[in-house]
């Protein structure tokens, strides 16, 4: 399951902390100074209060600024420091789904290569995106290649599980027209974006592995990549009409993910990260999936 608004915030945030960033390096904030209050920073930014302490809470765990309650939130890092770390920071970072497929789509070109669990994270943010291209609020590219890994149907999934019947396959079942349906709502929306806007071309593969996901992964264009950790938890799964049991589910809600980036300049143990996650998911696909 998934939670767009969540996603939206976490958007919010990497804008304003990058931003924040920028001016630390450029010392229009230098050492020792005073950043603006949150107020008058959630009003320079369009963002509320909530997304802007949420950004000088990673600022204060990077160290930064020092915030004290009262007081506001100091600079502490030297502009040199905060160019290093900036730029490592652009490299490798926390980061949100929503915010790396938006990312995504402002590529001419987009080859995203996608394991999970059932695609229905990566349906919610795509159509949000094909929404704003057809407004006219954001791009899209010429050309999208979508592979997609997923569980075999066939297979065993070790959850979501009912607790008190741990053979009952409604659960799974359940989860599996979840998929179905998001599958054909990825492939409708890139038809949509075709026939609509400037997308000439898209290529659209689906293949299944006899693997159980417990994580997202994410590779664009080989030379970037989005990988998060699915969480276990226990929750009421309904199953139509007043039906509900207790089970063992995967949650993704709020998912924060990690974020690297081949690009020049990082260094020989980050670009052999991407490098092996994407020649991992080549693997699968080629020998094993079908």
């Amino acid at each position: 399951m998934s939670d767009d608004g969540r996603d939206e915030v976490g958007g919010a945030v990497e804008i304003v902390l990058t931003e924040l960033r920028r001016r630390i390096v450029a010392q229009e904030y230098p050492e020792g100074s005073m950043l603006p209050s949150q107020r008058d920073l959630a009003a320079l930014f369009g963002v509320s209060r909530d997304t802007v302490q949420r950004a000088l809470r990673e600022l204060s765990e990077d160290h930064w600024i020092k915030s004290r309650q009262g007081s506001g939130s100091r600079v502490v890092i030297k502009a040199s420091q905060a160019a290093f770390a900036a730029d490592d920071a652009a490299r490798i970072r926390k980061a949100e789904m929503g915010w790396f497929v938006e990312r995504a789509f402002t590529k001419a070109e987009v080859r995203l290569d996608v394991y999970c669990l059932t695609s229905e994270s990566l349906d919610a943010h795509l159509r949000v995106q094909a929404e704003r291209t057809l407004v006219g609020s954001a791009t899209v590219p010429e050309k999208i290649r979508l592979r997609m890994l997923l569980p075999a149907r066939d297979m065993p999934l070790p959850v979501p599980r009912n607790i008190a019947a741990p053979d009952d396959n409604s659960v799974v079942e359940r989860l599996l027209g979840i998929s179905d349906r998001c599958l054909s709502s990825l492939e409708d929306t890139l038809r949509n974006l075709r026939a609509n806007g400037p997308v000439q071309e898209f290529d659209f593969q689906v293949r299944r592995v006899p693997v159980a996901p417990m994580f997202k992964l994410f590779l664009l264009n080989e030379t970037e990549s989005f990988q998060t950790m699915y969480k276990l938890a226990r929750r009421r799964i309904p199953l139509g009409g007043t039906d509900e049991v207790d089970a063992i589910d995967i949650l993704s809600v709020g998912a924060t993910g990690t974020y690297f980036d081949k690009g020049d300049g990082v260094d020989d143990a980050q670009a052999a990260w991407v490098t092996n996650q994407q020649e991992w998911f080549d693997s699968l696909w080629d020998h094993l999936a079908t």
